[in-house]
């Protein structure tokens, strides 16, 4: 897998690709880069495919892909705020936030219906940046 530090800033993820996308200019296949790196071949791919198209900096604005969330940029700012409240404050029994009752709230207070394990990614994230004072 990926190493901790590549995670952490643009900067890093820029030369990760970078030196995946070299390995593959050197010769070596984006499913054996991908493998030794913990990435998906098709995502390797893709940089090989940004770098042809845009050049450098094709590498610096990768789009992670996957679908659009559902919330909007208000919805969100307000279950940031919902979650960092007790639940009893937005009318429910439960003493702490779970994702089924994420699931109940979201569907009850915004009308988006959401899988449980969704909810529990989502509550991961929202109180991440709730907590780190950054939107």
């Amino acid at each position: 897998m990926i190493h901790a530090s590549v995670k952490t800033s643009c900067e890093s993820h820029f030369l990760h690709r970078l030196h995946c996308v070299l390995l593959v200019a050197e010769g070596r296949s984006c499913y054996e880069v991908a493998r030794w790196f913990g990435n998906d071949p098709r995502t390797v791919e893709r940089w090989v495919h940004a770098l042809d198209e845009h050049g450098i900096e094709g590498l610096r604005e990768h789009h992670s892909g996957g679908r659009p969330t559902k919330l909007a940029g208000e919805q969100r700012q307000c279950l940031v705020l919902d979650l960092q409240k007790p639940p009893h404050v937005c009318g429910y029994s439960e003493r702490e936030w779970s994702g089924k009752l994420l699931v109940q709230h979201l569907e009850g207070c915004y009308g988006i219906k959401l899988s449980i394990r969704q909810c529990q990614r989502i509550m991961r994230r929202l109180t991440d940046v709730g907590t780190s004072g950054v939107a």
